[in-house]
């Protein structure tokens, strides 16, 4: 990496707990075979497709656990309740480990779809699922395509849910809309971004092709220069920098190692504060801040979608 360069302004923004200078959270996607499931039904033949599902739950996950805990992170898995039932084994280990057990809802459903009724028994059952295997009920959601329609905020916070992760509009927590009830307060959400995700730079496959145009698999010292750039940025303008992991992807036997490497990169920064999800939105409320008037959501409540200008 490049010696550090004189740091930019901190950005308009409290600072967060015990003087750290910015947030860091470590989230992971155990989504296993249900993505190629999801991606192309033909995948119920495909047992070769299916087993690189597999992999994640049986061989990436140990291998992330073990490098999270050298490190001393805790991270918030985000898991569908159709692979907790699947490999509740993998489940427990997470719980028994100090991470933070967040939902997927129940089998990767679309959000931006399903009516009230439909989100409402896909994410009781996934919290329901979650804590009968780990003992933990979640708090934390992240949709499997990170679009979601104008009921599911409610329908979350009317479950019990307090935070989630699928926005794109800032590099700082945001609110939710809409709350629900008369002085309810809106779900914390913790963007996270493309740049700081193993998925678009490793994840491969011939038949169903993936991507459709076949150039993928990044180069490791590439991948990690790259995140730790990221970091640097997010580090000196004090904001909260997520990182989105998916166990079939960065916990292969090579690639363990750049995981490794960026948390241990990070961890040499003494003014970070490493937190779950649960944690971040949990600061960010106790602050009563509210949203930039230009934030996305702010601007997605003013505007009109017929229309292009705010109203």
């Amino acid at each position: 990496m490049k010696s550090e360069q004189a740091r930019p302004r901190l950005e308009e923004n409290p600072l967060w707990p015990d003087g750290a200078r910015c947030a860091v959270v470590v989230t992971v996607n155990l989504d296993a075979e249900l993505f190629w499931l999801r991606l192309d039904e033909s995948c119920h033949e495909r047992p070769k497709t299916l087993s690189m599902g597999e992999y994640g739950p049986k061989r990436g996950a140990p291998r992330m656990l073990d490098a999270l805990e050298a490190a001393d992170v805790r991270a918030s898995w985000m898991i569908p309740a159709a692979v907790a039932e699947r490999y509740p084994r993998t489940v427990r280990d997470v719980a028994a480990r100090g991470h933070e057990i967040a939902s997927r809802g129940d089998g990767l459903e679309d959000y931006a779809t399903l009516d009230a009724e439909g989100q409402r028994s896909a994410i009781e059952r996934s919290a329901r699922v979650l804590e009968d295997i780990s003992g933990r009920r979640p708090t934390g959601f992240r949709p499997p395509s990170a679009e979601i329609s104008d009921d599911t905020a409610g329908v979350l916070a009317e479950l019990g849910f307090t935070w989630t992760s699928l926005a794109r509009g800032d590099d700082r927590p945001t609110l939710l809309h809409p709350a629900t009830g008369p002085g309810a307060t809106p779900l914390v959400d913790v963007p996270a971004h493309w740049e700081l995700n193993d998925f678009p730079r490793f994840m491969f496959n011939y038949g169903p092709a993936y991507p459709a145009g076949q150039v993928r698999i990044a180069g490791y010292g590439q991948t990690l220069d790259d995140w730790c750039a990221e970091f640097d940025a997010y580090h000196s303008y004090g904001l909260c920098c997520v990182i989105t992991l998916e166990p079939s992807c960065i916990g292969k036997p090579g690639r363990i190692g750049v995981l490794e490497e960026f948390l241990a990169y990070m961890r040499r920064r003494r003014d970070v504060w490493f937190a779950t999800g649960a944690e971040v939105a949990g600061w960010w409320r106790s602050l009563d801040r509210p949203n930039d008037p230009g934030a996305s959501e702010e601007v997605r409540h003013r505007t009109d979608p017929r229309r292009t200008t705010a109203i």
